[in-house]
């Protein structure tokens, strides 16, 4: 089910949608950000929750599938460190309950 864009549930699909490997990583990033940055108030999260996708915003900006890019400017973040993140994303969530809601 995707979630409209201005539904903070839309974090919680992209990040199933990107583990299921039914997107990729610039589809995640493009969207990721969209949602979360200008679509989505502080408000609607808990304080938590949004540290933590504040985290992989930092990560899913600077996320760039060119070897070029890698080149010119290490900050780029790679797929293997998008990955990570987004595994990573999801345990911190789950282990504070936020995927059972």
């Amino acid at each position: 089910m995707c979630y409209n864009i201005n539904d903070k549930r839309r974090l919680y699909w992209l990040l199933d949608e990107y583990l299921l490997t039914k997107i990729n990583e610039s589809t995640f990033s493009d969207e990721f950000h969209n949602t979360f940055v200008n679509e989505l108030d502080y408000n609607d999260f808990k304080e938590i929750e949004y540290s933590i996708f504040f985290e992989l915003s930092n990560i899913s900006e600077k996320f760039s599938p060119y070897e070029e890019d890698h080149k010119l400017w290490s900050g780029f973040t790679t797929v293997e460190e998008l990955k990570k993140k987004i595994v990573e994303t999801k345990e911190k969530l789950k282990s504070l309950n936020f995927l059972d809601k």
